[in-house]
């Protein structure tokens, strides 16, 4: 993630509040994008996402995507 503090929301807590499973969890999505770059190099975003509407959760609720092949 290219942010000026990609660590820093609340997903899995933060300080010592954070989450043991933390480094877990992004070492899992980690691997997994690589998996799915591996066999689908190309992602396309179709349209606006549309996002959460949330104080407390940051995202997406929506996002089309098309992958060409």
């Amino acid at each position: 993630i290219d942010r000026a503090r990609p660590r820093n929301h609340l997903s899995f807590g933060f300080g010592i509040h954070r989450c043991v499973g933390n480094r877990l969890a992004e070492l899992q999505l980690k691997i997994l994008w690589e998996e799915i770059l591996k066999r689908f190099p190309v992602i396309e975003v179709m349209g606006e996402p549309t996002r959460v509407r949330s104080s407390f959760v940051r995202g997406y609720s929506h996002l089309q995507v098309r992958i060409p092949g």
